[in-house]
Order: C-alpha cells, then sequence, then structure tokens
C-alpha cells in the first residue's frame, strides 16, 4: 500500500484539549497565500539565507577545516557561485539558541520530527533593520526550515525553506504574519504573555530510497493540526544523517547585523524531538535536552530573558 501522510507522520505534541488525531490538509491555502501576497524582498531573503549558511558551512566549530572546505564547494556547485576559500572558525550567524550535538543529529533511521513553539511578536522592534530569522531544523541534512523572518520593522513573514529542493526554489512558502492569524496565539510563559507559532516540522521515509519533507502548524481557531506543505524526493539515509553543518540548529535567532538593542523577547519554547527507528515506529516526543544540544551565545547584544535547558528561551536586547 502507497504511504499517506497519516501512515507515516510523527504523532503530534498534544497542545489542544480536544485534539483531533489527524490534521486537516491546507496546502493549497497556503500556496495561494504565498501567491496573492508577494513578498518584495523574497529574492533578497534567499541571497541572505544562502550567504548566511555558507558562512555557517566555513566556520562551523564542530567541523575540521576539511570538511568545511568541502561543504562550501557543495553549495557553490549547487547554487552557480563562487564563494571563495574556507575562512578561520570564527563566531557563526547564531545569535542564540541550541545546535545539535552530531552524535544526536545523525541518530535516527527512517525518520525525525521537531515540535516548538517560535516566539515571535508581530515586529522584532528595537534597531532591527535588516533581517532576522526564529528558525529551526529536525537533524535531517535535506530536512527545511519553517520560520518566522522579519525584515526590518515593517516586513514579517513565516516561510519554509525546503532544503531538499533544487535551486531557486528552495523558499516555498512566504506569507505574511497578518494573513496566518488563526495560527497565531498568545501563551503565557514565565509570567508573560507571549505570541508564538506552533509548528512541527517532520522528515520521514516513505520507502527506501524516498523521503518526504512536510510541515503542520497548530490552528488555534480550529483547534487542530493543519498540514501546510510537503514534498517527496529521492535521498539515502547516508545522506539524510550525513556528518554536516545542515541540520544541525535547532531553535535559534538567527543574525545579520553586528549588534542588536531594544528587541523585542524572540525564542522557542517546548522544543520536542521524536524519532522514528528502522522498523518505521515513531518513538516518544522528548523535550531537547543538554546532552542532545548545546547552547550557543553570539554575544551580538542578546540577553537572556529565561533559559530553561534546552527546549525553552527569550532573548531581548
Amino acid at each position: 500500500m502507497t504511504a499517506t501522510y497519516v501512515d507515516v507522520s510523527a504523532p503530534f505534541r498534544i497542545i489542544g484539549p480536544d485534539m483531533p488525531g489527524e490534521p486537516a490538509d491546507e496546502r493549497e491555502k497556503f500556496e495561494r497565500l504565498t501567491k496573492e501576497h508577494p513578498d518584495e524582498y523574497a529574492e533578497a531573503l534567499q541571497q541572505a539565507f544562502l550567504q548566511s549558511k555558507l558562512h555557517l558551512a566555513r566556520t562551523d566549530p564542530d567541523m575540521d577545516l576539511e570538511d568545511r572546505d568541502r561543504m562550501a564547494s557543495a553549495l557553490a556547485e549547487q547554487f552557480e557561485q563562487d564563494f571563495g576559500v574556507t575562512q578561520e572558525a570564527r563566531p557563526i550567524h547564531v545569535g542564540y539558541g541550541f545546535l545539535y550535538y552530531q552524535t544526536f543529529k545523525r541518530y535516527f533511521a527512517t525518520g525525525t520530527s521537531l515540535g516548538w513553539d517560535i516566539i515571535c511578536p508581530d515586529s522584532p522592534g528595537g534597531n532591527v533593520s535588516n533581517w532576522l530569522y526564529v528558525t529551526a531544523m529536525n537533524r535531517a541534512v535535506r530536512g527545511l526550515e519553517a520560520f518566522v523572518s522579519y525584515y526590518g520593522q515593517n516586513w514579517s513573514t513565516f516561510s519554509v525553506w525546503d532544503w531538499a529542493r533544487p535551486a531557486p526554489n528552495q523558499l516555498v512558502v512566504d506569507v505574511p504574519l497578518a494573513f496566518i492569524g488563526d495560527y497565531r496565539r498568545t501563551v503565557t510563559s514565565h509570567g508573560m504573555p507571549r505570541q508564538v507559532i506552533s509548528v512541527t516540522n517532520t522528515t520521514v521515509e516513505l520507502s527506501p530510497g524516498t523521503w518526504r519533507n512536510m510541515v503542520a502548524l497548530w490552528n488555534h481557531a480550529q483547534n487542530r493540526h493543519d498540514l501546510i506543505y510537503w514534498f517527496d524526493y529521492a535521498a539515502t539515509l547516508a545522506q539524510q544523517t550525513a556528518m554536516s553543518t545542515f541540520g544541525n540548529w535547532g531553535p535559534i535567532v538567527e543574525t545579520f547585523q553586528p549588534f542588536y538593542s531594544g528587541t523585542r523577547p524572540l525564542g522557542s519554547l517546548g522544543a520536542s524531538i521524536c524519532t522514528r527507528d528502522s522498523g518505521g515506529n515513531w518513538g516518544p516526543w522528548g523535550l531537547l535536552t543538554p546532552n542532545q544540544s548545546y547552547v550557543h551565545n553570539g554575544n551580538v547584544g542578546f540577553r537572556v530573558e529565561f533559559l530553561d535547558s534546552n527546549y525553552n528561551f527569550a532573548v531581548r536586547s
């Protein structure tokens, strides 16, 4: 039997008290919203996104010089750009957040899923005049990022970037936050109200050599999860679990300025991982721990408002 979404999806984190077991399929809606509200910054977003990932590949402290050269060359070939030679290690574009240890990043067989709540005010506040992302990956090298993107104070989107797609088609969802009110809700954490978007980001093997990337959001208005994107592609387990920079960041604030001041709280609540074994069985959800990830502080002006290691954090400047 051909596998369906219900057959292979990770069990969702329980968010609503009467949550239905099967998500609604809202992929067409998000495709339509992306087309109806074109992002004038989309091309610039893609360039900034790739340059940031290149910088990460060139300077990843968990990689030796040979591995960094290999990754930078692979990016140059993939995106048909000459990115130059590897630089010496220096802080990557992570203002603050959780990075997976390589041993944990590679510890799955037929699927991995990340569930988390993105702390995302309508605008970032402070001196943000460039890009600023609150993003994460689920450990799979050819997985995806479902994230909130800010450009200055006047442009905020929910976006999906799929690393399994060929360039230049990786930015597959890009919707202004103003048009997804059903997915933005307010929760109280550490004594303060926080606007969040609840995301489930999954990469799963459908059959030997075929994988699927998919994103679901919690729809608080309908008390259900909504499937908003999926993509099927060819890959091997070795490719998905390769020793690589890609896939190694959990929830992070990704930065593009040398210093931040006056920003509103940004971060993560309830970051949890679910793993699928070689028999196709999903295990239980588990909060991200210090044994699986470590905290990286990029020292660009953010101060920690709270940290529950390693699943909750909020930073502001």
